[in-house]
């Protein structure tokens, strides 16, 4: 896994930075005249601030800001946080580390969400102190519920404490100095080797200046979509920790056509009645493995659960 990340780092960044650089010196012609007019050179100036600011803002925050937002929500979670008793009903054992004695687990976990709707959520951490056997299957721990549901990190284990990796953090400090010290020698290189007294008027899109900043901002962009899209599911991961339950009958279940790594997304048309006594038509869509599609309930009755605002919202938490 180690492996892929570094490869993939290395590929990206080769297409990123020299590769375009190399193109521009082989295939460009020097010239000591102007490529382009005042305002067209700024234009593209101006292009190059915004994309290249776009990416420095994104792996700051990425790197940095995110990390301290994530530690002050833990520790607001520890102040103010919900406690719950909660089950563990499955134990699996990822990674045992022999030099630090921790294990690498992913635990099932039973409790009452803020709504005390019983819920189960998988999870995976560092366990400390295997020998204790804190986490094996049939018994319990303490949760902390977050009350701020706007925030991602919706419960954490009672007792669970944060710092730093520092050499982690020290490295991630580097990169950022490093791509710095990179986009302004690119500007300074360029500006020196080009300008000819005439200003930014060698730039054109093409230019190393504005082309890595747009292949980097390409990749970035592919990330997010890509992380956002398939890795995450934020929406339906709050509605399982805010939502109330209900039972509701089945009106039909067909396949949307559409396909995701070739596994069909099933449109379920159900309908229920919230806790206020309203009754609610509405659709969930959801993408199932070829091996669970017969296994899926045609008709009858499903547990869901949806979003007392916004009873339209709802996911169907079992049964596919």
């Amino acid at each position: 896994m180690k492996f892929m990340i570094i490869f993939w780092a290395v590929y990206i960044l080769f297409f990123c930075i020299p590769f375009p650089i190399f193109i521009y010196m082989m295939t460009s012609e020097e010239t000591a005249e102007p490529r382009n007019s005042l305002a067209v050179s700024y234009g593209y100036l101006g292009f190059s601030f915004l994309v290249w600011g776009y990416i420095l803002i994104y792996f700051i925050n990425s790197l940095f800001i995110k990390t301290f937002k994530q530690r002050n929500t833990i520790q607001s979670i520890l102040r103010n946080g919900i406690s719950r008793e909660a089950k563990v009903i499955h134990y699996k054992l990822l990674k045992y580390d022999s030099k630090s004695n921790i294990n690498i687990i992913e635990i099932m976990l039973s409790f009452a969400n803020l709504k005390n709707v019983q819920i189960e959520h998988k999870m995976m951490f560092h366990d400390t102190k295997p020998l204790e056997k804190r986490f094996d299957t049939g018994n319990t721990v303490r949760v902390l519920l977050n009350p701020n549901t706007s925030e991602n990190t919706y419960f954490i284990l009672a007792g669970q404490q944060t710092q730093f990796n520092s050499s982690g953090m020290m490295l991630r400090g580097i990169f950022i100095l490093l791509m710095m010290a990179y986009v302004m020698g690119l500007y300074y290189y360029f500006y020196t080797k080009e300008s000819f007294d005439f200003g930014w008027r060698f730039l054109t899109f093409m230019h190393p200046i504005i082309f890595t900043g747009v292949m980097i901002l390409i990749f970035v962009l592919i990330f997010q979509f890509i992380f956002g899209k398939f890795f995450k599911n934020e929406k339906e991961e709050r509605l399982m920790f805010t939502g109330r339950n209900a039972e509701a009958n089945i009106i039909s279940v067909s396949q949307t056509g559409l396909m995701v790594n070739d596994q069909p997304q099933i449109m379920f048309q159900v309908s229920f009645k919230d806790f206020r006594g309203t009754e609610h038509i509405t659709v969930y869509k959801k993408v199932v493995g070829l091996l669970n599609l017969s296994s899926i309930p045609k008709q009858g009755k499903v547990e869901i659960m949806y979003d007392e605002n916004d009873p339209k919202k709802i996911i169907i938490p079992k049964g596919i």
